[in-house]
């Protein structure tokens, strides 16, 4: 048999009190967003990113700079997929731009990961195609950032990019 002291069923008393008091108000907190203001779901974002592009030409590999902004329309929300399209966006890679026209992505929820696929075309009119894949971080408030790795595909190349990128919900 254990003996418990004063001070003891104090503390047991005071962590249940915690732990059920948390307990009850998680699931409010968390789903309110989402179910309650079907206009934040709707709204669009922008998904910044900064961060490096890779290119190998003849047995060499060349760095440079690259940088992106998508636009972001969220389409269908569940509890572990949010699905969005993409509406238009810019990716600047050593001065180069490329434009983005449409494209389609997910977030896996559970998972913290981030899945993009894009089209558009280059200054001369080119078709490119843009796929990222990365993992979400919350950074307090509505900032979530992402790790993301990708890939653009142009007339003059493929591209590995490695960027970290920011978007607000």
């Amino acid at each position: 048999m254990v003996t418990l002291s004063k001070k003891s069923k104090s503390v047991v008393i005071a962590i249940t009190a915690i732990a059920l008091a948390l307990a009850i108000s998680l699931p409010y907190v968390f789903a309110a967003p989402v179910a309650a203001d079907s206009d934040f779901s709707q709204a669009l974002r922008n998904l910044k990113a900064v961060g490096i592009a890779v290119q190998r030409i003849d047995g060499q590999k060349v760095k440079n700079t690259a940088n992106f902004t998508l636009t972001l329309y969220p389409t269908e929300t569940n509890a572990t997929v949010r699905k969005f399209d993409v509406v238009g966006g810019t990716v600047n890679i050593n001065g180069n731009t490329y434009t983005i026209s449409n494209g389609n992505g997910a977030a896996l929820t559970k998972r913290h990961l981030i899945l993009l696929q894009a089209i558009g075309t280059d200054s001369t009119g080119q078709l490119v195609t843009l796929k990222l894949a990365g993992r979400y971080f919350w950074m307090g408030g509505h900032l979530f950032v992402v790790r993301m790795v990708g890939k653009l595909q142009a007339n003059n190349g493929d591209f590995l990019l490695l960027v970290r990128a920011a978007i607000r919900v």
